[in-house]
């Protein structure tokens, strides 16, 4: 563990933010050069201009399990790319999500017994593309893929919903401010049509209402101020519990809005059997490493991580995560002793998992 702070210190410094190829590929050499030093196995793969890092304890061949976490951050203000320990803990942009993660992904490799392997993705932020590169290119586990992101109460995810990004648009008739009667304002046909069909709509009142959400998140119109515009727009989020219900609420959101519905990001939901016995081991040995014999809890996200791109393959992934939180805000941190024992209950699982 001692040497793997500096590591997360180097990592956070190297401002790895998605949108700046240039410094997330500063980071994956950074984690490149620590492991080959250490006598393991890596390989890079390249996507868009964007460094692919994976990393096997054992060379080439199919490993027993792969780990996956990414090495890009998303931005913040400079002061957050100085790390700063206090009171076990540290703090930091990406500390959580998910450069601790990834640290702890160093540690499983150097002490499994196990044939296990990482990838160490380079855009999860804005959509995990390069996840689903490596995908592509054929990299996969005999037993199992462990997404390690981000952190919170200790918990191991099976299911996670699916994300419906929609884009509402309604024409109108532009002209001078002035004389609306002269007009036919978009703006108000794209607000009434939104309201009508929020008024049908139920969002659930928790993480424990499991059903489909919707959010409200962007909208434009206009240029100027005394002009009615031709054209107004609003861009809807959709969380889905189940792909059966994609096409009712396009439909319905068509009818009820009376507006053109053009369809964007469309992801669908990734569940697990809860009871798969690679579930079920994992809950096992990290309730005992990283919780004392507590149990820790299967649970369902309404987020959505690189699973979805994992999931092709057939086999369990289960999603976890070092202890931190504040992801994402100026508070992030990581609990520096979780990450020893997130990794000690990692090769534990592996181990056990491999000679099954």
């Amino acid at each position: 563990m001692d040497d793997t702070i500096p590591l997360l210190e180097k990592l956070i410094r190297t401002r790895p933010v998605t949108t700046d190829a240039a410094r997330v590929n500063a980071a994956t050499a950074v984690m490149r050069e620590y492991l080959e030093l250490r006598g393991i196995f890596c390989r890079v793969e390249e996507f868009n201009g964007r460094d692919i890092l994976y990393a096997s304890n054992r060379g080439s061949g199919t490993p027993e399990i792969i780990l996956n976490s990414h090495l890009d951050v998303v931005p913040a203000k400079e002061e957050q790319f100085e790390p700063v320990i206090r009171d076990g803990k540290l703090f930091g942009r990406g500390a959580c999500d998910c450069l601790g993660n990834a640290v702890c992904l160093t540690e499983i490799l150097r002490k499994a017994n196990a044939h296990v392997a990482a990838v160490f993705s380079a855009d999860e932020e804005t959509g995990g593309e390069t996840t689903k590169h490596m995908v592509d290119l054929g990299y996969t586990a005999k037993h199992a893929v462990l997404i390690l992101d981000s952190g919170d109460d200790p918990t191991i995810i099976y299911e996670q919903k699916g994300i419906l990004i929609v884009r509402l648009t309604a024409k109108g008739r532009d002209g001078h401010a002035a004389y609306p009667w002269k007009c036919e304002n978009p703006i108000d046909k794209l607000m009434a049509g939104y309201a009508k069909f929020r008024a049908k709509w139920r969002n659930p009142t928790s993480d424990d209402d499991w059903r489909n959400s919707m959010s409200a998140c962007m909208m434009s119109a206009g240029t100027a101020p005394n002009q009615i515009p031709g054209e107004a727009t609003m861009t809807i989020n959709f969380r889905l519990v189940d792909e059966a219900s994609r096409d009712a609420i396009l439909r319905d959101l068509a009818e009820t809005t009376g507006c053109e519905v053009t369809l964007g990001e469309d992801i669908p939901p990734v569940s697990f059997d809860k009871d798969d016995p690679v579930f079920l081991l994992l809950q096992r040995v990290l309730s005992e490493h990283v919780r004392g014999g507590d149990e820790i809890p299967l649970a369902r996200i309404c987020g959505a991580t690189d699973s979805r791109h994992w999931r092709v393959l057939g086999i369990p992934v289960p999603v976890l995560g070092v202890t931190g939180a504040n992801e994402h805000s100026a508070g992030e941190y990581v609990v520096l002793d979780s990450i020893g024992r997130y990794a000690d209950g990692l090769v534990k699982f592996a181990d056990a998992l491999a000679a099954q």
